[in-house]
Order: C-alpha cells, then sequence, then structure tokens
C-alpha cells in the first residue's frame, strides 16, 4: 500500500478543542516573560485522526514551553519536536523548517501537512 502525500487535502487539523480554566487563562496570560496572549479555547495542534492525548501550546517563557493535553487536562512543561524538515539548495535556510509540535507528538510534523 503506498503512503499517502503528507501536503494532500486528506490530511486536516484534529478538530479537538479545550476551554481552559479561567484560573489557568489569567494564570499563563500573566505569568512575566510570557510569549503570548492565549484564548481560554485551544484548539489541538495534531493532525486529524492522531493517535494518544490532544495536544496544544500554551505557553512560552523563556526556554519552557507549557503544553495542555486531553480530555484528562494537564498542562506541563515539555520540550519542541526537534525534527527539521528538508530544504532545498546548497546551504541551509537561515530559518530552517522546524516542527513546532511537542516533542514525541503522534502523526507528521508541524509543516509536512496542512501548515
Amino acid at each position: 500500500m503506498s503512503q499517502p502525500d503528507l501536503r494532500s487535502a486528506e490530511f486536516h487539523h484534529c478538530p479537538s478543542v479545550v476551554t481552559l480554566p479561567q484560573t489557568d487563562v489569567d494564570h499563563y496570560n500573566t505569568v512575566p516573560r510570557g510569549a503570548f496572549l492565549i484564548d481560554p479555547r485551544l484548539r489541538c495542534d495534531l493532525a486529524g485522526g492522531h493517535g494518544g492525548t490532544h495536544c496544544a501550546l500554551v505557553q512560552g517563557v523563556g526556554f519552557d514551553l507549557h503544553w495542555a493535553s486531553w480530555p484528562e487536562y494537564l498542562v506541563e512543561v515539555g520540550p519542541r519536536c526537534p525534527a527539521v524538515g528538508p530544504y532545498e539548495g546548497p546551504e541551509p535556510p537561515r530559518d530552517p523548517n522546524i516542527c513546532l509540535l511537542r516533542e514525541d507528538h503522534p502523526g507528521p510534523h508541524y509543516g509536512e501537512t496542512w501548515f
């Protein structure tokens, strides 16, 4: 059986969302050096049909990335996926095509599908 083209329209974003408790929204929106203002509703960052739990980036504080997972809601610090996408040309680009999902995520890397 052949592998589907990861850039094809048959891959879609996971539709699952989670609503963060207001205490978490307040905390992550006021944490010193926080990179983002977050919305209470987060959409799963993974490809549709993925296995395992849902996952979304909540906040970046320096090099610490805070990720929400659900259906059993949990926010924890974890690293970004170390995968770097392929590039064309004699030298790597200044901004490589890095995966922006959590380390050890199921499914394709960020940039291989709908992103």
